[in-house]
């Protein structure tokens, strides 16, 4: 092999490798892509056509699918001028998303007359796109109607302001000027079906904030208007020798809703309440919006308690449950402790204006009932007890009662002559040592957590108290005998003393 020839076989070697290296972005990219969807289209140019013959128009699609569909249509005025659909397939299968360059024929000498065209080009998918463009077709120099496209708004709900974006052109190529107008209707079906001269009946010029040389963004004040389904009318307008030219009306229904849902709290007419109450339920399902009526709301229940301040003798509110949804028309309250308290009903419509009420309410505490046995056997308040030495009883307050939501929170304390003794509410007892006299004063106190007490008291006794006590009821028992046989005795003599006649 020559010098010539090995010098050949290394330049060719180079440049393979240079290929190869210049794919392998490009091999990178399509891997990324691999499990991507992906499509696009667009015309080859943003501008519109002013054509006086038959002409071409050229675009790019691209797209992961190895063929594409793309169907055209040319209008003026919802007169349909011509229609066709294109069928591409990719010339290679190396690469997942190719680029596909179509082209669609516009026969304008064909066609009934000068026109300011729309041509809406779809690529077919399972969500297609779409794009259009105006074509200004005139033989003869005719001066043309302006085009206006505006952007798709999903939504139809506006307060205060209307936004909304598009494109416009007139055709000397400058952005025309901007008019809306809104009309009452009574439904969408019977919207947009007004006749020009209605329509251009009190419109309104509007200033666009442009974003380029045909694109514009906007916004309409609504908010003088009422709550209401309307027609909202855009379209564009240039002047030719004093003439006004208008673009075709673009329509679309719209509601506007401008005025605050009504707030309303329905409730029992007794709002002073006592601790254990059967539960209680607020209704706000009344509440609704002036025109919408109450479908489509969203409630707020925010119940709150007034507590006091720590520097000073006035109140503040503190939140203490929260409940939201469009499902939440009803508020139950089925325990709550002792206090004052506030519940506010916020109600939201779609376009975020609420309005709020609310209503106060007062729960007064019950005190518990204390109950005491001992050694099973109940005991009352007042009742005596004896005790002998070294004996023990079993204390016993768990039968103590509440309302079902302070029942959990009783506590007991057990007093000796009004000094604590034991907590707890079951408990041992037998004599305290502390205690020398042969009888004492034993107190159960019962609190629950609002600090009211119920109070039950026992007098227990010694043996020698009881016998002590025995020792006097038989003292008294003699005396009384005594003092009554004394009696008997006297009255006898006295009447065996008198004569008898």
């Amino acid at each position: 092999m020559s010098n010539g020839q090995k010098i050949m076989k290394y330049i060719r070697l180079i440049l393979i490798l240079l290929f190869l290296n210049s794919l392998n972005p490009i091999l990178n990219n399509v891997n990324a892509q691999e499990n991507n969807y992906y499509q696009s289209i667009n015309f080859d140019s943003d501008y519109p056509l002013n054509v006086n013959n038959s002409t071409m128009i050229y675009g790019y699609a691209t797209s992961n699918q190895n063929s594409i569909t793309i169907s055209w249509k040319l209008e003026y005025l919802d007169i349909l001028y011509d229609s066709g659909q294109l069928s591409l397939n990719s010339e290679s299968n190396n690469f997942q998303n190719p680029t596909y360059q179509w082209q669609i024929f516009l026969d304008f000498l064909s066609y009934p007359s000068s026109c300011t065209c729309y041509l809406t080009v779809i690529l077919e998918s399972i969500s297609p796109q779409m794009i259009i463009k105006p074509i200004f077709f005139s033989l003869d120099n005719e001066i043309l109607k302006p085009a206006l496209i505006i952007n798709d708004n999903p939504n139809n709900l506006f307060s205060d302001k209307i936004y909304f974006s598009g494109n416009a052109w007139s055709y000397d190529g400058f952005l025309p000027n901007l008019y809306w107008n809104a009309v009452k209707t009574n439904s969408q079906a019977s919207s947009c079906k007004l006749d020009s001269s209605v329509i251009l009946t009190n419109s309104i010029e509007t200033q666009p904030y442009s974003i380029s040389q045909f694109s514009f963004e906007n916004e309409l004040d609504i908010s003088n208007f009422d709550d209401g389904f309307y027609s909202l009318y855009l379209w564009a307008n240039t002047f030719h020798n004093s003439n006004s030219l208008n673009s075709e009306f673009f329509c679309i229904f719209i509601q506007v809703d401008n005025n605050e849902p009504i707030s309303t709290i329905q409730s029992q007419d007794n709002l002073e309440l006592l601790e254990g109450f059967s539960p209680i339920l607020f209704d706000g399902s009344v509440s609704s919006d002036p025109f919408f009526g109450r479908s489509k709301l969203n409630f707020v229940w925010v119940l709150s308690q007034f507590m006091p301040n720590l520097n000073d003798n006035k109140f503040h509110l503190e939140v203490i449950n929260v409940s939201s949804g469009d499902d939440q028309r009803t508020f139950l309250i089925d325990s709550l402790n002792a206090g004052n308290y506030s519940l506010i009903l916020t109600v939201t419509d779609e376009c975020g204006l609420s309005n709020s009420s609310s209503i106060d309410f007062s729960i007064t505490n019950m005190a518990p009932i204390a109950k005491l046995s001992v050694d099973d056997i109940e005991i009352f308040d007042g009742d005596s007890l004896i005790l002998l030495p070294n004996q023990e009883i079993d204390l016993d307050a768990s039968e103590s009662s509440d309302t079902e939501n302070d029942i959990l929170s009783l506590g007991c304390i057990w007093k000796v002559n009004n000094v604590p003794f034991y907590e707890g509410c079951k408990r041992t007892f037998s004599w305290p040592d502390s205690i020398s006299e042969d009888e004492f004063i034993l107190s159960l106190e019962v609190t629950d957590n609002d600090n009211l007490i119920s109070q039950i008291s026992i007098n227990i006794k010694s043996e020698s108290s009881r016998e002590e006590a025995y020792f006097s009821l038989t003292l008294l028992l003699f005396s009384i005998i005594f003092i009554s046989y004394a009696f008997y005795k006297r009255y006898n003599i006295m009447d065996e003393k008198i004569p008898k006649w």
